[in-house]
């Protein structure tokens, strides 16, 4: 239910972004016809050629962003449409610029959990004269879903799309491009900064397992959700976070703790975490993590009793 919930309200987030002023776009070439930005607003983004066309990946914080986004798309490609929109989740910093991807005729990809979010996103009508959909009545744009994976070709290139499983989210996938070993993590992974486990669906150990897959792909240069674009050590770093935060839940579980005992116990010496300072937000991570795994153990079916020997 609370999954539901959040995600309404995730929708509400969306539609409701203003429609500020966004025009600093910090560019990054990954690689020959390969780039990452970091918008003013939202997360990073990243976009590739592929055929005659830009494969986009996520879309900047609102609408005014998203067009922002697409200028610079359109500077860095000598003007190339773009084809597609991929969405590694739904949060609003990732998607709330995908009405302006999709009023330029792009279709946007997203993992099957988030389909139906995303589909009402772009298809809401225009609220204003500023919105991108403005003057677009009949247009109809078409959102695919992605359940496991999916692989883009033009003969030359790919581009390998993967849903890892429940990770930061029920839905995050990332973008692969194996020819040039470049990476676009989404939330999964982080440069810089500590990862965020505040989300109402997220799964810390599907998280760790995510990461811990992807740390034996060939990857050379990596556009994270948050932080510095290029570094691929936003990957093992966010996974030995996961892996530490883990192990301490799991620590806590066996030890039947109380939810109002973690605080004091996450800042005692002997559960320090080396190089993690004790922060509020990585009380709140530990603590997520830990009612994630409560709720985990609350689901699991009761041993039926066994029968007396006579």
């Amino acid at each position: 239910m609370r999954h539901r919930v959040a995600a309404a309200l995730a929708l509400a987030a969306l539609l409701a972004a203003p429609l500020s002023a966004q025009e600093k776009v910090k560019v990054l070439k990954l690689a020959d016809g390969v780039w990452a930005a970091e918008p003013e607003k939202g997360a990073n983004v990243g976009w590739f050629v592929l055929g005659d066309g830009v494969i986009a990946v996520d879309a900047g914080g609102d609408a005014a962003s998203g067009t922002a986004i697409l200028k610079a798309i359109a500077e860095t490609t000598g003007g190339k449409p773009v084809r597609a929109l991929v969405l590694t989740h739904a949060h609003a910093d990732h998607a709330g610029g995908a009405r302006a991807f999709a009023a330029a005729g792009a279709r946007v990809l997203c993992q099957e959990a988030f389909a139906g979010q995303i589909l009402a996103l772009v298809t809401q009508a225009a609220t204003g004269p500023t919105d991108p959909m403005a003057g677009k009545p009949d247009l109809r744009p078409v959102v695919e879903s992605i359940s496991e994976r999916v692989i883009l070709l033009d003969g030359i290139h790919s581009a390998q799309i993967f849903f890892l499983g429940v990770a930061h989210t029920k839905g995050d996938i990332v973008v692969y491009l194996p020819a040039d070993k470049v990476l676009f993590a989404g939330d999964l992974v982080s440069n810089g900064r500590m990862p965020y486990l505040g989300s109402a669906d997220v799964d810390p150990v599907g998280w760790e397992r995510a990461l811990a897959a992807l740390s034996q792909v060939p990857i050379e240069k990596v556009a994270p959700g948050h932080g510095d674009v290029g570094p691929k050590t936003g990957i093992s770093d966010s996974l030995a976070y996961l892996h530490a935060v883990n192990q301490q839940v799991k620590k806590f579980m066996d030890a039947a703790m109380r939810e109002d005992m973690l605080d004091a116990q996450i800042r005692a010496p002997e559960n320090e975490i080396k190089g993690v300072p004790v922060t509020d937000a990585h009380i709140a991570n530990v603590m997520a993590a830990f009612r994630v795994e409560r709720e985990k153990a609350a689901r699991k079916p009761t041993p039926a009793p066994t029968p007396a020997k006579k």
